[in-house]
């Protein structure tokens, strides 16, 4: 399975997780503490230090900014943006590189990106410690089943990203015949969300981990045998949070029009510009929903209520 990353309060391990943001998004950090720093003093407050990471959509919680701020503090209680930002641009650069032409700056690869791409959903010690064996049954009825993964979810991956959505995923699993029960069905999603939301799921790695191009279609096995893995006909129970379509979290609702967006290919501001003749970026509640209604958007109230209360 693949290795999870761990979020803490540490500034270390904040800094290397801001990193690999700006690169992925190839931002200039400096350049939005300088309209906050006329004078060029090299500081600006800790309002707007946070204001700054808010504007290049980099979501800490108060206690990874206060880290921030204990870290880069100055006596007179401003925040030192200079050395911030010569921490976080030296994932891609070194400074005073004019000066020694012959010096060579490491070149960027996956690895610097993968902890701003990966964001997983908090696991209880005990589903942790299930994970392994669950993926190790998995594995096992591939392998008797003869079953390759990978093109089945590829057939709902029109983008490409490796992801796909939860029902997409579950109904997968269960057009193979290798559906399970609920609270499997529960851990087994959590650890491969990797994105933050509990909407879509990185099947990439479900398929890397479970029939890897190395362990696939083994000669010499013994495959003569019938082994029922959980039937189609399990009950399932609807119960479980994950599965539900009430999301209690805001990011979860973006998360799912961002994919109905990808796979309908819709410009989805182009239904609310109509409304907005003077372009003022504001539109009624009513005007809202009408168009998300003309863009074919299917939501509940409660996720309408939440979107509406976001924005």
């Amino acid at each position: 399975m693949q290795k999870r990353v761990e979020v803490s309060n540490n500034p270390t391990d904040i800094e290397q997780r801001l990193q690999h943001a700006v690169v992925m998004k190839r931002v200039r950090v400096e350049e939005f503490f300088l309209d906050f720093d006329k004078l060029r003093k090299g500081h600006v407050t800790k309002t707007q230090f946070e204001s700054v990471l808010s504007m290049l959509n980099f979501n800490l919680t108060a206690a990874e900014y206060q880290a921030l701020y204990d870290k880069y503090r100055t006596p007179d209680a401003k925040f030192n943006y200079v050395a911030f930002c010569a921490s976080i641009n030296s994932a891609f650069t070194s400074y005073g590189i004019q000066k020694d032409p012959t010096k060579r700056v490491a070149a960027v690869t996956v690895d610097n990106t993968v902890q701003a791409r990966r964001k997983y959903l908090d696991m209880a010690p005990e589903e942790i410690a299930t994970i392994e064996a669950i993926l190790k049954e998995y594995k096992r009825c591939v392998e008797i089943k003869r079953i390759h993964l990978a093109p089945m979810f590829q057939d709902f991956d029109i983008t490409k990203n490796q992801h796909v959505t939860k029902h997409q995923f579950l109904r997968t699993l269960n057009y193979l015949g290798v559906s399970t029960d609920e609270h499997v069905l529960n851990t087994l999603l959590k650890a491969y969300m990797d994105k933050g939301n509990v909407d879509e799921v990185n099947y990439y790695d479900f398929c890397y981990d479970i029939d890897h191009s190395d362990d696939l279609f083994k000669v010499g096995r013994d495959f003569n045998h019938s082994f029922a893995y959980y039937p189609k006909t399990q009950p399932r129970i609807t119960a479980i949070d994950i599965k539900k379509d009430m999301p209690n979290d805001v990011e979860d609702i973006i998360a799912k029009l961002r994919q109905v967006c990808k796979e309908q290919r819709i410009r989805i501001a182009e239904f609310f510009r109509d409304f907005d003749k003077l372009r003022s970026g504001s539109i009624t509640e009513a005007q809202f929903r009408i168009g998300l209604n003309m863009s074919k958007v299917v939501l509940s109230g409660a996720e309408f209520r939440a979107l509406t209360e976001r924005f």
